[in-house]
């Protein structure tokens, strides 16, 4: 191969038109939105970012021994109001739970419970229990912290 000097150079870089099948670098010009992006990724950008990794698994350590081995702790994160907020779902994973909640609920109270004694983050997340797989995901997200006494324990 000759030491030949570039003919680009010869003739002058500004006649010379970009080679159409060279790929422009699209780091420069392509914005991800929230769409393009998988969102099991932003909630581990999200949890590492602020450091929740002892909390997810104090959470997940509380979940397997209140409701056993099959329970499971997913965070998601959802907006609202414009802002970011994190949701830890517990799934109980208990399949009588959608046919027999009675038997289910002392161990969710259980649950909550333990759960007061937890050192929590200093910013805004939720925590629901999903009793059994296969409940609704508005059931799953929407939040259980109030007390709710059935009418054995109001008398």
């Amino acid at each position: 191969m000759s030491n030949s000097p570039d003919p680009r150079a010869v003739s002058g870089a500004a006649d010379v038109s970009p080679d159409p099948t060279a790929r422009p670098d699209r780091r420069r010009r392509r914005v991800v939105t929230s769409s393009d992006r998988n969102p099991r990724t932003d909630v581990a950008q999200y949890i590492a970012r602020h450091r929740l990794e002892p909390f997810h698994r104090a959470l997940y350590g509380l979940a397997v021994a209140v409701f056993g081995p099959d329970a499971t702790v997913v965070p998601h994160i959802r907006t609202v109001g414009g802002k970011r907020r994190l949701t830890f779902v517990v799934d109980a994973a208990d399949p009588t739970a959608g046919y027999d909640y009675g038997t289910f609920l002392p161990r969710e109270r259980a649950f909550w419970t333990a759960y007061a004694h937890v050192p929590k983050p200093d910013l805004p997340f939720v925590v629901a229990v999903r009793p059994a797989r296969g409940w609704c995901r508005i059931e799953a997200l929407a939040p259980m912290f109030a007390f709710m006494p059935t009418s054995a324990q109001e008398t």
